[in-house]
């Protein structure tokens, strides 16, 4: 079950972003987005995908789940040299290797034992630091195409963080409850800034920049406020998939 809902969501998300990006060059505005049928399709395989992407979250160790996500850019790649005409380079090819051999490796740890969280006030204090830490950045890289990609990457990473929070409550979590806001605000800004990023810049730099950083955000919020475990062999992972994540960044 973990490697048919991690894959799914992957592809799915991959075939969502192409016919979003498609969808996006295609329309003259905003508005013209609600008859497009190819941007309305990719955010159909986009929601599925994220629906499933949030029930192996809930299932797993978000340290686990995470790395799976980066066949999100290799896909997109491969998408986006055969259907959008995309260069293919030797580095892209290499990036991808990269990102594979890692869930090679990854495979062998499904079967990890789940962590827990470890106060309320350590995921408030992670996801401040976080956010802290992205406005600085943000100030020193002023460029669109940067700051639309990682701010994409750190509202889904930190929404994946507070998601899984609320999943160790089970199915019925409290009806008010910060986390729930949090998580709904942090999503909504990190899809406005991905379809800005994908209007404004490169397919293959935003996707690949943003699911980076969206890949490091929620693997360090396993270790840092659910206690996940993480030996050698998953921090192998993590720096191979996250190498190839980045080496998918056009310059």
């Amino acid at each position: 079950m973990f490697f048919l809902l991690t894959l799914s969501s992957a592809i799915g998300l991959a075939f969502g972003n192409i016919l979003m990006s498609i969808g996006l060059r295609a329309a003259g505005s905003v508005k013209s987005l609600a008859v497009n049928k190819f941007w309305l399709g990719g955010l159909f395989l986009s929601v599925v995908a994220t629906l499933l992407y949030y029930t192996a979250i809930a299932r797993y160790n978000i340290s686990l789940v995470q790395p799976f996500m980066a066949l999100n850019p290799a896909l997109t790649a491969l998408l986006g040299w055969k259907i959008l005409g995309e260069k293919m380079t030797r580095k892209i090819a290499f990036a991808i290797a990269l990102i594979f051999g890692g869930l090679l490796i990854e495979g062998t740890l499904a079967g990890e034992a789940s962590g827990g969280l470890r106060s309320g006030e350590m995921l408030w204090l992670y996801a401040g630091a976080v956010l802290a830490l992205l406005a600085v950045v943000c100030l020193v890289f002023r460029k669109t195409e940067i700051t639309d990609s990682l701010c994409a990457g750190v509202g889904f990473g930190l929404s994946a963080v507070f998601y899984k929070s609320i999943s160790l409550d089970g199915l019925f979590p409290p009806p008010i409850d910060l986390r729930i806001f949090a998580l709904a605000a942090l999503y909504i800004a990190a899809f406005i800034c991905s379809q800005l990023g994908l209007r404004r810049g490169r397919a293959l730099f935003v996707i690949p920049l943003s699911a980076a950083i969206g890949l490091i955000v929620p693997v360090l919020g396993g270790l840092a406020v659910f206690g996940e475990p993480f030996p050698l062999q998953k921090i192998i992972v993590v720096v191979l998939v996250f190498a190839g994540s980045i080496l998918f960044v056009r310059d």
